[in-house]
């Protein structure tokens, strides 16, 4: 009966399939599990941690940050937040936080993003934006004053 039939070409026209003996026959019938990707719209990256922080972030200042959002009230775990470099973001301040999962997002250092106020907290939906225009590392004894403003803006954040 295989006379005429060239198993090679039946390989490579998939009319036929190699079963290894670990699959088990019931999965033969079963359609196979596409996994749909993510679609991610130009400048508005993926982020799935309630907090943000944006700016040019170095290793000695995220373990600033990270020491002070460890501190309570705010307890934040490494998990609960996340940094991203602020030349991600390609769309206005209101369409990138609406189109985002953060809670809350700190600006940190110069940023030329269109709308932001500089030591304020906008809140634009439900989510709330603060901006200090100074890295942390950068403050020095005698700021105190401003390192306070910094901690109490991002106590009520919380």
């Amino acid at each position: 009966m295989t006379e005429g039939i060239d198993l090679a070409a039946l390989y490579e026209n998939e009319v036929i399939y190699w079963v290894t003996s670990e699959r088990p026959l019931e999965q033969l019938n079963q359609e196979p599990v596409v996994q749909q990707e993510e679609v991610v719209e130009v400048g508005v990256p993926s982020i799935d941690t309630p907090w943000l922080v944006i700016g040019a972030i170095t290793e000695a200042e995220k373990s600033r940050l990270q020491l002070i959002f460890s501190a309570p009230p705010l307890t934040l775990p490494q998990g609960d937040w996340s940094i991203m470099d602020a030349d991600q973001i390609q769309v206005s301040l209101e369409e990138f936080v609406s189109k985002t999962s953060p809670s809350r997002y700190v600006f940190l250092g110069e940023q030329t993003l269109p709308g932001l106020k500089a030591n304020q907290i906008q809140t634009l939906g439900s989510s709330k934006v603060y901006y200090f225009p100074r890295l942390i590392s950068t403050l020095t004894d005698t700021e105190k004053a401003l390192k306070m403003e910094f901690w109490n803006a991002l106590k009520s954040l919380v």
